[in-house]
């Protein structure tokens, strides 16, 4: 089955497998665009009792398919997801159009530029080097993800503040809505075994933590994985310099890899290793490992705390230039001050000096 056959196949025969309330619902499916600019096909299943429906993405069930899935048990399964999502009444659209509804429920969403050039059109984002900060509103958070909706244009029109407080708000939520994780690789990894371990043994998650962590190399760690709570969007965590600032306190100035847009890796700098070496390593894993919607970068980073700034690392030199020049043109301003209040005195003093023989003329021929 072609691609595009699939498509059709699933919006014709979707409601028969979803309960008779839907026989009358609009089908539709839609191309979005999605991080990377990467588009995806969503399909929406609209019925007259809501003003709202849930995307359903079917480019990775159509990955089934080409597994050998029949195609029945896949619509039986966007069937079900579709039902645990749908909402049955309408939504009352302030609680995304009036921002002080919606103010304790922005994040920040973390991408690469170039690559979303015709996602960002109609966004607003801030920039952080070849990087991209975009805004989201949660809207439902479960440990099987989160649902949100992107900040547009729009909406931002609407609220009336401006991109530097849409920025602050979403910082000040992140503690809050999205607490970062900073573990070491071994416990990163010793908890992925662990699920296996738990469920084969069937034992609960601490106790396979515990078994798993015995079986990692007794080795001080050197790369430390930044994420947020739920994993899904996390690398937005390195945007918060308190965050940084932790991590520096613990480890010293660093190096940050873009593992994706879900997370982050950090290496201490002083673990000897030189950022050609990790930003060779970058490409060659978002190229094989990471799928195309969710790289974030190609080039490595790093934070300087004294600074409290993170940069690319193959912009380091250019950066020591650039704050040379504002230093020397810092001194040049200071030395043309200091000129200038050097004059000021000495007009100062020669008025000065006027000032006081003219007194005394003037007494002589009073008297």
């Amino acid at each position: 089955m072609e691609y595009r056959d699939f498509v059709e196949q699933v919006k014709e025969q979707i409601q028969d497998f979803l309960p008779e309330k839907f026989a009358d619902a609009a089908v539709e499916v839609n191309q979005i665009v999605k991080n990377n600019d990467c588009v995806l096909d969503g399909l929406m299943v609209r019925i007259e009792e809501s003003n709202i429906a849930p995307t359903i993405y079917l480019n990775p069930y159509f990955e089934q398919i080409q597994d050998g899935a029949e195609l029945d048990d896949v619509l039986a399964q966007i069937a079900s997801v579709y039902q645990s999502h749908y909402i049955d009444h309408d939504i009352d659209v302030s609680a995304v159009t009036d921002f002080d509804k919606i103010k304790e429920k922005i994040v920040c969403k973390l991408i690469n530029e170039e690559a979303n050039q015709q996602f960002l059109q109609d966004k607003p984002y801030s920039k952080l080097e070849d990087l991209a900060v975009v805004y989201q509103i949660l809207m439902d958070k479960t440990g099987e993800g989160t649902a949100t909706i992107t900040i547009t244009d729009n909406l931002m029109d609407g609220y009336g503040i401006t991109l530097e407080e849409l920025h602050d708000q979403a910082l000040q939520n992140m503690d809050t809505l999205q607490p970062h994780s900073f573990k070491g690789m071994n416990e990163t990894v010793a908890e992925m075994i662990a699920v296996d371990i738990a469920r084969d043994q069937n034992i609960g998650m601490d106790e396979a933590k515990e078994m798993a962590m015995q079986m990692m190399p007794d080795i001080p760690d050197t790369m430390f994985v930044l994420t947020n709570d739920t994993k899904v969007n996390g690398a937005a965590a390195i945007l918060n310099d308190d965050i940084r600032q932790e991590i520096a306190e613990k480890v010293g100035d660093f190096y940050m890899l873009p593992s994706s847009i879900h997370e982050t890796l950090i290496i201490p700098k002083d673990a000897g290793m030189e950022f050609k070496e990790l930003e060779q390593m970058v490409q060659e894993v978002n190229q094989t490992q990471v799928a195309p919607g969710e790289r974030l970068s190609d080039h490595v980073y790093e934070y300087d705390a004294k600074e409290h700034e993170l940069f690319r690392s193959d912009r380091a030199e250019e950066r020591v230039k650039q704050k040379e020049e504002k230093r020397d043109n810092r001194h040049e301003r200071v030395s043309v001050k200091e000129k200038l209040a050097e004059k000021k005195d000495a007009v100062i003093k020669m008025n000065a000096g006027k000032e006081h023989s003219a007194p005394e003329k003037k007494k002589e021929a009073v008297i």
